[in-house]
């Protein structure tokens, strides 16, 4: 695939039905944005303009120095000349034709000489296992065949750009790693800006740099995956039953023998089930908000992570609420595998509005913070 360096610039004003959407955003080279909120947020919207197939009443949106749409400057270019290659959860595919014209298609859409025109419709082939499936008609792919396909035709099109919305719609849960796993090649391929709106918390773990989060068709805030999916001022636009934080490390040690991983976050070893990573290589790790424990000591409880931090934030639900959320950044060891100075690390916990008075908890206080390691969800990062 060839590769591009263009930066993917949007800024956006739409027109819905009860809904004003101004939105802005940047993506750079390599990258992948999670476009998040509520549903009615405007994400759908934001995405039909970015490509081309919803007017805009006003922005602009640029790859590097080319300008797509520009409300000022009159440009408009239609769909098929943004070069902006969209592929989403229907997986959806010329169904008169196979699967090896339905790749075709794309490959002839893309801009290459013809000595590379063959090797990369053949290398996107073998790369997603679709030389079984050549001669087949969409109807008898299963859905990941199906979206597998749509990625390859997408690709081979040699887009500056990709959007991809909501891909695992109909692929069963024990097939979502695949697809995933074939996203995440994609950004080390392609090196293009992509834009991502997910079916679900994990899939930005496993794939996003960043995150943009609409609420009423505002940005509501913007930054990257560990900021804003630990801001606990922002879980009430996400979904509210996998509130909680995500934490960044690297693989300090593999234990084959009990299938765990020990991964260092800010200096700090946790212990996770096992994740197919080599050595120092980097994870990331979340964990719900409700499986965190505070302690004021050390945990005792054999078999459970425990860290150090201090309290920077409690906020209780309301004058008669029966919860809160107390907020820790952990404390900064140095490690050869620890992030760099100056980056904390931060976790919150749900607790009880008894146990934060009981405790008397309150910011500046040290303390310690503890979850099983069952309680984590740990993806490599590539």
């Amino acid at each position: 695939m060839k590769k591009t360096l263009a930066a993917l610039n949007v800024e956006l004003r739409l027109q819905q039905p009860g809904l004003d959407i101004q939105a802005q955003f940047r993506v750079a080279p390599g990258h992948v944005c999670a476009l998040m909120g509520r549903p009615g947020a405007g994400k759908t919207a934001v995405l039909q303009a970015l490509v081309g197939l919803l007017p805009a009443q006003g922005g602009r949106i640029a790859l590097g120095s080319d300008v797509l749409y520009d409300k000022t400057q009159g440009i408009n270019l239609p769909a098929q000349a943004r070069r902006i290659g969209w592929v989403d959860g229907e997986g959806l595919l010329f169904m008169h034709l196979s699967v090896l014209d339905n790749l075709r298609f794309g490959w002839t859409r893309g801009q290459r000489t013809p000595r590379t025109s063959g090797d990369a419709l053949n290398q996107t082939i073998d790369w997603l296992g679709l030389r079984p499936l050549l001669h087949m008609r969409p109807q008898l792919l299963s859905p990941l065949q199906r979206q597998k396909v749509a990625l390859g035709r997408a690709l081979l099109a040699e887009p500056q750009a990709l959007v991809i919305f909501q891909p695992l719609k109909d692929v069963p849960d024990h097939e979502h790693g695949e697809l995933l796993e074939a996203l995440a090649e994609t950004r080390r391929r392609c090196r293009i800006p992509m834009v991502l709106v997910p079916d679900q918390l994990d899939d930005v773990v496993r794939l996003a740099d960043e995150v943009v989060i609409l609420h009423e068709g505002r940005v509501a805030s913007a930054g990257s995956v560990s900021q804003i999916l630990s801001d606990v001022s922002l879980a009430t636009f996400l979904d509210g039953t996998q509130a909680g934080f995500v934490l960044e490390g690297k693989v300090k040690h593999h234990d084959i023998d009990w299938l765990l991983t020990d991964v260092m976050v800010a200096g700090q070893t946790v212990t996770v089930p096992a994740v197919m990573a080599s050595e120092g290589s980097p994870v990331r790790l979340k964990l719900r908000a409700r499986d965190l424990h505070l302690h004021l000591t050390p945990a005792s409880q054999q078999g459970e992570n425990c860290l150090k931090g201090r309290i920077t934030q409690v906020m209780l639900a309301g004058e008669h609420g029966s919860y809160g959320a107390v907020v820790v950044e952990l404390q900064h060891y140095v490690d050869a595998l620890s992030h760099l100075p100056g980056q904390p690390e931060v976790v919150w916990a749900l607790l009880t509005r008894r146990s934060i008075q009981q405790m008397k908890l309150a910011p500046g206080m040290d303390c310690h913070v503890s979850f099983k390691a069952m309680a984590v969800t740990a993806m490599a990062r590539h």
